[in-house]
Protein backbone atom coordinates (compact mmCIF):
# COMPACT_ATOMS: atom_id res chain seq x y z
CA UNK A 1 0.00 0.00 0.00
CA UNK A 2 1.10 3.43 -1.13
CA UNK A 3 2.02 5.85 1.84
CA UNK A 4 1.44 9.75 2.03
CA UNK A 5 4.45 11.81 3.24
CA UNK A 6 5.31 15.11 3.66
CA UNK A 7 7.70 16.57 0.94
CA UNK A 8 10.07 17.70 4.06
CA UNK A 9 10.68 14.25 4.96
CA UNK A 10 11.59 13.04 1.16
CA UNK A 11 14.81 11.29 0.51
CA UNK A 12 17.01 9.72 -2.17
CA UNK A 13 15.59 6.32 -3.02
CA UNK A 14 12.10 6.40 -2.16
CA UNK A 15 9.93 5.64 -5.50
CA UNK A 16 7.34 8.53 -5.95
CA UNK A 17 3.98 6.78 -7.12
CA UNK A 18 1.39 9.46 -7.25
CA UNK A 19 1.58 13.26 -6.72
CA UNK A 20 -0.92 15.66 -4.84
CA UNK A 21 -1.97 17.29 -7.68
CA UNK A 22 -2.68 16.82 -11.61
CA UNK A 23 0.12 15.85 -13.49
CA UNK A 24 0.13 18.66 -15.27
CA UNK A 25 0.20 21.54 -13.02
CA UNK A 26 4.12 20.08 -12.67
CA UNK A 27 7.22 18.60 -14.59
CA UNK A 28 6.52 15.63 -13.19
CA UNK A 29 4.33 12.53 -14.72
CA UNK A 30 1.56 10.29 -12.94
CA UNK A 31 3.55 6.84 -13.68
CA UNK A 32 5.88 7.38 -11.01
CA UNK A 33 9.84 7.54 -10.64
CA UNK A 34 12.49 6.62 -8.42
CA UNK A 35 14.30 9.89 -6.35
CA UNK A 36 17.95 9.81 -7.39
CA UNK A 37 19.23 13.49 -6.56
CA UNK A 38 18.32 16.18 -4.47
CA UNK A 39 17.69 18.15 -7.04
CA UNK A 40 14.44 16.20 -7.66
CA UNK A 41 13.87 16.31 -3.97
CA UNK A 42 13.76 20.22 -3.81
CA UNK A 43 11.39 20.11 -7.54
CA UNK A 44 9.16 17.95 -5.52
CA UNK A 45 9.08 20.52 -2.37
CA UNK A 46 8.36 23.20 -4.92
CA UNK A 47 5.30 21.60 -6.58
CA UNK A 48 3.77 19.56 -3.71
CA UNK A 49 2.80 19.65 -0.37
CA UNK A 50 2.85 15.49 0.04
CA UNK A 51 3.41 12.95 -1.97
CA UNK A 52 2.35 8.99 -2.24
CA UNK A 53 5.42 6.95 -1.78
CA UNK A 54 5.15 3.21 -2.98
CA UNK A 55 7.53 0.73 -0.27
CA UNK A 56 7.91 -2.12 -2.46
CA UNK A 57 9.81 0.08 -5.05
CA UNK A 58 12.04 2.61 -2.82
CA UNK A 59 15.67 1.91 -1.90
CA UNK A 60 16.29 1.70 1.87
CA UNK A 61 12.27 2.36 2.87
CA UNK A 62 12.57 -0.36 6.11
CA UNK A 63 15.19 1.86 8.01
CA UNK A 64 13.24 5.07 7.19
CA UNK A 65 9.62 3.82 8.01
CA UNK A 66 10.87 2.69 11.46
CA UNK A 67 12.62 5.86 12.20
CA UNK A 68 9.50 7.63 11.11
CA UNK A 69 6.98 5.01 12.93
CA UNK A 70 9.01 6.16 16.24
CA UNK A 71 8.53 9.37 15.46
CA UNK A 72 5.25 9.36 14.59
CA UNK A 73 5.80 11.67 12.18
CA UNK A 74 2.94 10.74 9.45
CA UNK A 75 -0.21 8.37 9.26
CA UNK A 76 -0.71 6.21 7.12
CA UNK A 77 -2.79 7.17 3.76
CA UNK A 78 -6.54 6.56 3.69
CA UNK A 79 -7.93 7.94 0.69
CA UNK A 80 -11.18 9.37 1.30
CA UNK A 81 -13.90 7.31 -1.03
CA UNK A 82 -16.22 9.57 -3.23
CA UNK A 83 -19.42 10.68 -1.48
CA UNK A 84 -22.16 8.34 -3.25
CA UNK A 85 -24.59 11.11 -1.76
CA UNK A 86 -23.28 13.28 -3.69
CA UNK A 87 -24.70 11.76 -7.54
CA UNK A 88 -28.19 11.48 -5.73
CA UNK A 89 -28.70 14.98 -3.98
CA UNK A 90 -29.57 18.58 -5.28
CA UNK A 91 -30.32 17.43 -9.02
CA UNK A 92 -33.76 18.49 -9.49
CA UNK A 93 -33.48 22.06 -9.27
CA UNK A 94 -30.56 21.82 -12.70
CA UNK A 95 -31.48 19.26 -14.82
CA UNK A 96 -35.15 20.25 -14.71
CA UNK A 97 -34.14 22.95 -16.84
CA UNK A 98 -33.27 20.78 -19.88
CA UNK A 99 -35.38 17.90 -19.55
CA UNK A 100 -34.59 14.89 -22.34
CA UNK A 101 -35.94 15.71 -26.02
CA UNK A 102 -34.90 11.85 -26.94
CA UNK A 103 -33.52 9.16 -26.15
CA UNK A 104 -30.46 8.52 -26.75
CA UNK A 105 -30.74 5.69 -29.93
CA UNK A 106 -32.61 8.57 -31.77
CA UNK A 107 -29.86 11.17 -30.67
CA UNK A 108 -26.88 9.23 -31.52
CA UNK A 109 -27.01 9.38 -35.62
CA UNK A 110 -26.91 13.51 -35.01
CA UNK A 111 -24.11 13.44 -33.17
CA UNK A 112 -21.72 11.40 -34.55
CA UNK A 113 -22.26 13.63 -37.58
CA UNK A 114 -21.33 17.00 -35.43
CA UNK A 115 -18.50 15.12 -33.33
CA UNK A 116 -16.48 14.32 -36.57
CA UNK A 117 -17.31 17.52 -37.97
CA UNK A 118 -15.76 18.96 -34.38
CA UNK A 119 -12.98 16.74 -35.09
CA UNK A 120 -12.13 18.30 -38.51
CA UNK A 121 -12.67 22.16 -37.50
CA UNK A 122 -10.63 21.64 -34.67
CA UNK A 123 -7.58 20.08 -36.50
CA UNK A 124 -8.42 22.91 -39.57
CA UNK A 125 -7.91 25.44 -36.73
CA UNK A 126 -4.58 24.11 -35.38
CA UNK A 127 -3.57 23.88 -38.90
CA UNK A 128 -3.84 27.18 -39.76
CA UNK A 129 -2.71 28.22 -36.56
CA UNK A 130 0.45 26.37 -37.19
CA UNK A 131 1.03 27.79 -40.39
CA UNK A 132 -0.21 31.56 -40.40
CA UNK A 133 -0.86 32.49 -36.09
CA UNK A 134 -4.17 33.29 -36.66
CA UNK A 135 -7.36 31.39 -38.00
CA UNK A 136 -11.25 32.23 -38.53
CA UNK A 137 -13.62 30.80 -35.85
CA UNK A 138 -16.64 31.19 -37.90
CA UNK A 139 -16.51 27.11 -39.05
CA UNK A 140 -15.97 26.03 -35.19
CA UNK A 141 -18.98 28.64 -33.93
CA UNK A 142 -21.12 26.86 -36.66
CA UNK A 143 -20.11 23.94 -35.50
CA UNK A 144 -20.53 24.72 -31.99
CA UNK A 145 -24.08 25.51 -32.71
CA UNK A 146 -25.29 21.83 -33.49
CA UNK A 147 -23.02 20.64 -30.38
CA UNK A 148 -25.55 22.67 -27.96
CA UNK A 149 -28.40 21.86 -29.42
CA UNK A 150 -27.31 17.81 -29.34
CA UNK A 151 -26.46 18.20 -25.82
CA UNK A 152 -30.07 19.87 -25.26
CA UNK A 153 -31.67 17.20 -26.73
CA UNK A 154 -30.12 14.33 -25.38
CA UNK A 155 -26.50 15.20 -23.56
CA UNK A 156 -25.22 11.15 -23.39
CA UNK A 157 -24.83 10.92 -27.19
CA UNK A 158 -22.20 13.08 -27.33
CA UNK A 159 -20.84 12.67 -23.80
CA UNK A 160 -20.66 8.58 -25.01
CA UNK A 161 -18.57 9.65 -28.19
CA UNK A 162 -15.91 11.70 -26.28
CA UNK A 163 -15.78 9.10 -24.06
CA UNK A 164 -15.33 6.40 -26.64
CA UNK A 165 -14.11 7.79 -29.59
CA UNK A 166 -10.32 8.88 -30.39
CA UNK A 167 -9.17 10.88 -33.13
CA UNK A 168 -5.72 10.26 -34.54
CA UNK A 169 -4.10 13.28 -33.09
CA UNK A 170 -4.54 13.58 -28.99
CA UNK A 171 -4.48 17.25 -29.22
CA UNK A 172 -7.95 17.52 -31.49
CA UNK A 173 -9.36 14.26 -29.69
CA UNK A 174 -8.50 16.33 -26.32
CA UNK A 175 -9.84 19.66 -27.84
CA UNK A 176 -13.47 18.44 -29.01
CA UNK A 177 -13.84 16.24 -25.28
CA UNK A 178 -12.61 19.14 -23.46
CA UNK A 179 -15.53 21.19 -25.22
CA UNK A 180 -18.64 18.47 -25.02
CA UNK A 181 -17.91 18.31 -21.19
CA UNK A 182 -17.87 21.46 -20.71
CA UNK A 183 -21.47 21.84 -22.57
CA UNK A 184 -22.27 18.94 -20.31
CA UNK A 185 -21.26 21.04 -17.42
CA UNK A 186 -23.19 23.79 -18.42
CA UNK A 187 -26.38 22.19 -19.24
CA UNK A 188 -26.63 20.71 -15.91
CA UNK A 189 -25.83 24.03 -14.44
CA UNK A 190 -29.09 25.34 -16.21
CA UNK A 191 -27.22 27.68 -18.29
CA UNK A 192 -28.28 29.01 -21.32
CA UNK A 193 -27.72 28.40 -24.99
CA UNK A 194 -25.69 31.46 -25.65
CA UNK A 195 -23.93 30.91 -21.93
CA UNK A 196 -23.43 27.13 -23.07
CA UNK A 197 -22.00 27.96 -26.68
CA UNK A 198 -19.43 30.26 -24.78
CA UNK A 199 -18.55 27.36 -22.77
CA UNK A 200 -18.09 25.09 -25.25
CA UNK A 201 -15.95 27.12 -28.37
CA UNK A 202 -13.66 27.88 -25.28
CA UNK A 203 -13.57 24.36 -24.37
CA UNK A 204 -12.38 23.92 -28.12
CA UNK A 205 -9.59 26.34 -27.87
CA UNK A 206 -8.13 26.04 -24.59
CA UNK A 207 -5.17 24.36 -25.57
CA UNK A 208 -4.73 25.95 -28.91
CA UNK A 209 -1.18 27.68 -27.69
CA UNK A 210 0.50 24.18 -28.08
CA UNK A 211 0.59 24.95 -31.69
CA UNK A 212 3.77 26.67 -31.02
CA UNK A 213 4.97 24.18 -28.15
CA UNK A 214 8.11 21.74 -29.86
CA UNK A 215 5.92 18.50 -30.34
CA UNK A 216 8.90 16.93 -28.62
CA UNK A 217 7.96 18.50 -25.36
CA UNK A 218 4.19 18.13 -26.06
CA UNK A 219 4.76 13.82 -26.52
CA UNK A 220 7.94 13.48 -24.00
CA UNK A 221 7.69 9.93 -22.32
CA UNK A 222 9.11 10.91 -19.07
CA UNK A 223 9.58 13.55 -16.88
CA UNK A 224 10.08 17.45 -17.86
CA UNK A 225 12.93 19.79 -17.20
CA UNK A 226 12.15 23.00 -15.36
CA UNK A 227 12.58 24.59 -18.58
CA UNK A 228 10.42 22.37 -20.57
CA UNK A 229 8.06 22.64 -18.08
CA UNK A 230 8.11 26.51 -18.48
CA UNK A 231 7.78 26.11 -22.12
CA UNK A 232 4.79 23.92 -21.84
CA UNK A 233 3.32 26.98 -19.63
CA UNK A 234 3.96 29.13 -22.36
CA UNK A 235 0.47 27.95 -24.29
CA UNK A 236 -1.43 29.89 -22.71
CA UNK A 237 -0.23 33.09 -23.49
CA UNK A 238 0.64 31.79 -27.16
CA UNK A 239 -2.85 31.01 -27.19
CA UNK A 240 -3.78 34.01 -25.94
CA UNK A 241 -1.96 35.83 -28.84
CA UNK A 242 -3.32 33.91 -31.66
CA UNK A 243 -6.65 34.09 -30.33
CA UNK A 244 -6.38 37.72 -30.26
CA UNK A 245 -5.36 37.80 -34.12
CA UNK A 246 -8.32 35.91 -34.96
CA UNK A 247 -11.58 36.60 -36.13
CA UNK A 248 -14.72 35.85 -34.20
CA UNK A 249 -13.64 35.61 -30.41
CA UNK A 250 -14.62 37.35 -27.54
CA UNK A 251 -13.18 39.07 -24.70
CA UNK A 252 -15.02 36.92 -22.11
CA UNK A 253 -14.10 33.61 -24.14
CA UNK A 254 -10.06 34.51 -23.82
CA UNK A 255 -10.83 35.37 -20.04
CA UNK A 256 -12.40 31.41 -20.00
CA UNK A 257 -8.81 30.46 -21.96
CA UNK A 258 -6.51 32.20 -19.59
CA UNK A 259 -7.60 31.12 -16.85
CA UNK A 260 -7.85 27.36 -16.84
CA UNK A 261 -4.68 26.32 -15.22
CA UNK A 262 -5.37 28.60 -12.53
CA UNK A 263 -5.72 27.15 -9.00
CA UNK A 264 -8.21 28.13 -6.18
CA UNK A 265 -4.93 28.38 -3.48
CA UNK A 266 -3.35 30.81 -5.81
CA UNK A 267 -0.97 27.53 -7.38
CA UNK A 268 -1.86 27.57 -10.85
CA UNK A 269 -0.63 29.92 -13.99
CA UNK A 270 0.31 32.22 -15.78
CA UNK A 271 -0.88 34.59 -13.09
CA UNK A 272 -1.06 32.82 -9.82
CA UNK A 273 -4.87 33.97 -9.49
CA UNK A 274 -6.87 32.71 -6.56
CA UNK A 275 -10.04 32.16 -5.71
CA UNK A 276 -12.42 35.41 -6.83
CA UNK A 277 -10.14 36.32 -9.02
CA UNK A 278 -11.24 33.00 -11.47
CA UNK A 279 -14.60 33.90 -12.71
CA UNK A 280 -16.78 30.74 -12.55
CA UNK A 281 -16.55 29.94 -16.72
CA UNK A 282 -12.51 30.16 -15.90
CA UNK A 283 -13.14 27.62 -12.87
CA UNK A 284 -15.24 25.41 -14.83
CA UNK A 285 -12.78 25.27 -17.53
CA UNK A 286 -10.01 23.73 -15.08
CA UNK A 287 -12.01 21.32 -13.19
CA UNK A 288 -13.03 19.98 -16.97
CA UNK A 289 -9.18 20.34 -18.66
CA UNK A 290 -7.81 18.59 -15.81
CA UNK A 291 -10.44 15.45 -15.44
CA UNK A 292 -10.03 15.17 -19.30
CA UNK A 293 -6.48 15.31 -18.94
CA UNK A 294 -6.75 12.18 -16.50
CA UNK A 295 -8.80 10.16 -18.33
CA UNK A 296 -7.76 10.21 -21.88
CA UNK A 297 -5.20 7.66 -23.38
CA UNK A 298 -1.46 9.74 -23.65
CA UNK A 299 2.03 8.28 -24.46
CA UNK A 300 3.68 9.57 -21.30
CA UNK A 301 1.14 8.08 -18.47
CA UNK A 302 -1.44 6.06 -18.14
CA UNK A 303 -5.34 6.87 -18.23
CA UNK A 304 -7.37 7.03 -14.84
CA UNK A 305 -10.71 5.25 -15.36
CA UNK A 306 -13.74 8.13 -14.98
CA UNK A 307 -14.84 6.93 -11.59
CA UNK A 308 -10.62 7.54 -10.36
CA UNK A 309 -10.47 11.22 -11.92
CA UNK A 310 -13.37 11.81 -10.02
CA UNK A 311 -12.30 10.96 -7.00
CA UNK A 312 -8.93 12.52 -7.42
CA UNK A 313 -11.10 15.76 -8.36
CA UNK A 314 -12.85 15.40 -5.10
CA UNK A 315 -9.56 14.96 -3.24
CA UNK A 316 -8.45 18.29 -4.57
CA UNK A 317 -11.80 20.24 -3.85
CA UNK A 318 -10.29 22.59 -1.33
CA UNK A 319 -7.41 23.90 -2.39
CA UNK A 320 -7.10 23.42 -6.53
CA UNK A 321 -10.46 23.82 -7.20
CA UNK A 322 -14.21 24.95 -6.10
CA UNK A 323 -15.52 22.96 -4.06
CA UNK A 324 -19.17 23.52 -5.09
CA UNK A 325 -18.29 23.36 -8.68
CA UNK A 326 -16.88 20.21 -7.93
CA UNK A 327 -19.53 18.59 -6.32
CA UNK A 328 -21.48 19.63 -8.85
CA UNK A 329 -19.26 18.10 -11.95
CA UNK A 330 -19.75 14.90 -10.08
CA UNK A 331 -23.31 15.14 -10.54
CA UNK A 332 -23.28 16.13 -13.76
CA UNK A 333 -21.12 13.45 -14.94
CA UNK A 334 -22.16 10.66 -12.35
CA UNK A 335 -20.10 8.37 -9.83
CA UNK A 336 -20.24 6.36 -13.50
CA UNK A 337 -20.01 8.53 -16.24
CA UNK A 338 -21.25 7.31 -19.54
CA UNK A 339 -19.21 4.99 -21.32
CA UNK A 340 -17.26 3.81 -18.24
CA UNK A 341 -16.82 0.11 -17.64
CA UNK A 342 -18.45 -1.31 -14.86
CA UNK A 343 -18.80 -4.73 -12.94
CA UNK A 344 -22.61 -5.59 -12.15
CA UNK A 345 -22.90 -7.51 -8.13
CA UNK A 346 -23.58 -10.61 -10.86
CA UNK A 347 -20.52 -10.53 -11.94
CA UNK A 348 -21.00 -9.47 -15.28
CA UNK A 349 -19.46 -6.22 -16.84
CA UNK A 350 -20.98 -3.54 -18.62
CA UNK A 351 -20.42 0.09 -20.07
CA UNK A 352 -22.84 2.77 -18.56
CA UNK A 353 -25.01 3.68 -22.06
CA UNK A 354 -27.23 6.52 -20.55
CA UNK A 355 -27.74 8.04 -17.34
CA UNK A 356 -31.59 8.47 -15.87
CA UNK A 357 -31.41 11.72 -14.68
CA UNK A 358 -33.09 11.23 -11.78
CA UNK A 359 -30.94 8.91 -9.92
CA UNK A 360 -28.14 8.64 -11.26
CA UNK A 361 -26.11 5.38 -9.27
CA UNK A 362 -29.20 3.43 -11.92
CA UNK A 363 -27.79 3.97 -15.12
CA UNK A 364 -28.73 1.92 -18.61
CA UNK A 365 -25.64 -0.19 -19.27
CA UNK A 366 -25.17 -2.47 -21.89
CA UNK A 367 -23.95 -6.24 -20.44
CA UNK A 368 -21.34 -7.03 -22.70
CA UNK A 369 -19.22 -10.06 -20.37
CA UNK A 370 -20.91 -12.76 -18.81
CA UNK A 371 -20.02 -13.41 -14.96
CA UNK A 372 -16.98 -15.56 -15.72
CA UNK A 373 -15.74 -12.53 -17.86
CA UNK A 374 -16.81 -14.16 -21.59
CA UNK A 375 -18.81 -12.31 -24.27
CA UNK A 376 -22.65 -12.34 -24.61
CA UNK A 377 -22.79 -13.39 -28.28
CA UNK A 378 -25.83 -10.15 -28.28
CA UNK A 379 -25.06 -7.69 -25.53
CA UNK A 380 -27.91 -7.32 -23.34
CA UNK A 381 -29.20 -3.89 -22.27
CA UNK A 382 -30.46 -3.01 -18.51
CA UNK A 383 -32.05 -0.16 -17.14
CA UNK A 384 -30.80 -0.45 -13.59
CA UNK A 385 -33.77 2.23 -12.15
CA UNK A 386 -36.25 -0.76 -12.85
CA UNK A 387 -34.82 -2.86 -10.93
CA UNK A 388 -34.39 -5.95 -13.01
CA UNK A 389 -33.96 -9.10 -11.30
CA UNK A 390 -30.70 -11.78 -11.26
CA UNK A 391 -30.71 -15.32 -10.54
CA UNK A 392 -32.37 -15.38 -6.89
CA UNK A 393 -34.50 -12.39 -6.71
CA UNK A 394 -31.50 -9.94 -6.19
CA UNK A 395 -31.85 -6.90 -8.14
CA UNK A 396 -28.95 -5.70 -10.16
CA UNK A 397 -26.42 -3.19 -9.02
CA UNK A 398 -23.65 -1.79 -10.27
CA UNK A 399 -20.58 -3.60 -7.68
CA UNK A 400 -17.34 -1.50 -8.47
CA UNK A 401 -15.87 0.52 -11.53
CA UNK A 402 -13.51 -0.91 -13.61
CA UNK A 403 -10.34 0.74 -15.77
CA UNK A 404 -10.89 1.95 -19.44
CA UNK A 405 -9.60 -1.12 -21.56
CA UNK A 406 -10.26 -4.07 -18.67
CA UNK A 407 -11.09 -7.80 -20.38
CA UNK A 408 -9.30 -6.26 -23.47
CA UNK A 409 -13.10 -4.46 -24.29
CA UNK A 410 -13.53 -1.73 -26.25
CA UNK A 411 -16.38 0.34 -26.65
CA UNK A 412 -16.10 1.44 -29.58
CA UNK A 413 -16.79 -2.41 -31.19
CA UNK A 414 -20.36 -1.80 -29.39
CA UNK A 415 -21.16 1.63 -30.28
CA UNK A 416 -19.23 3.00 -33.66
Amino acid sequence: MNEKIDVAELQTGMFVAELDRPWLDTPFLFQGFLIETDDEIAQLRHYCQHVLIDPLRSIGWDAWHDTRERKEALRRLEMAPLPLSLAEARLGGHLNRYPDLVQLEEELPRAKQIHHQAEQAVQQLFEELQQHGTTNLERAHEVMDGMVESIISNPDALALLSRVKRASTYVYARSVSVAINMLLFGRHLGFPRDHMHLLGAAGLLLDVGTAKIPSGILSKNGRLTTDEYETIKHHIPFGLEMLRESKGVSEKLLNIVACHHEREDGSGYPHGLRGAQIGVPGKMAAIVDCYDALTSERPYARSFSPYEALQHLYDWRHHLFHTELVEQFVQCLGIYPVGSLVELNSGEVAVVLAHNRVRRLKPRVLVILDAAKQPYGAPVPLDLLTAPKRAGDQSYEIARALEHGMYGIDPRDYYL
